[in-house]
């Protein structure tokens, strides 16, 4: 009886292991992918990303996207005396799905994908450049 539980024992720990290890990109890249965004601006901003927002925060910062939705994704940034683009975010393929292929098979390729981590950021930083609101953009916002 002791030798059946200690077989299922290791039977048990080899297959979740090899479910665990079988998805290369949902481990090495899971969460929400960071986005950093640096830039010379001397007051502080809001972000506002799909993933959350991020208010009167300094440049640099980190921030997070929301990983299920990667590509067209938009990063807001708004001051009180500056506008900024918004960030647009594109995707790329993250190589580590490839390790699936050759080392984990289909369940963690199938892992990957529902967890959306066959795409990354193709880019992951970004430098803003502030443009001075016009005096009656700034008095509207004001009054709001």
């Amino acid at each position: 009886m002791k030798k059946l539980v200690k077989t299922l024992s290791i039977a048990t720990v080899v297959a979740m292991a090899t479910i665990q290890l079988s998805s290369c990109a949902t481990i090495v890249s899971g969460g929400a992918p960071k986005i950093t965004i640096n830039g010379n601006v001397p007051e502080p901003v809001t972000i506002e990303t799909e993933d959350g927002a991020y208010i009167d925060v300094s440049l640099p910062t980190v921030v997070k996207a929301k990983r299920h939705h990667i590509d067209g994704q938009r990063i807001q940034i708004t001051s009180e005396n500056y506008k900024f683009d918004d960030i647009v975010l594109t995707k790329t393929v993250n190589g580590w799905a490839f390790g699936n292929i050759l080392i984990g098979g289909l369940i963690g390729w199938g892992v990957d994908l529902g967890t959306n981590c066959v795409s990354k950021p193709a880019q992951t930083e970004f430098t803003i450049t502030p443009k001075p609101k016009e005096q009656k953009e700034a008095t509207k916002e004001d009054k709001k």
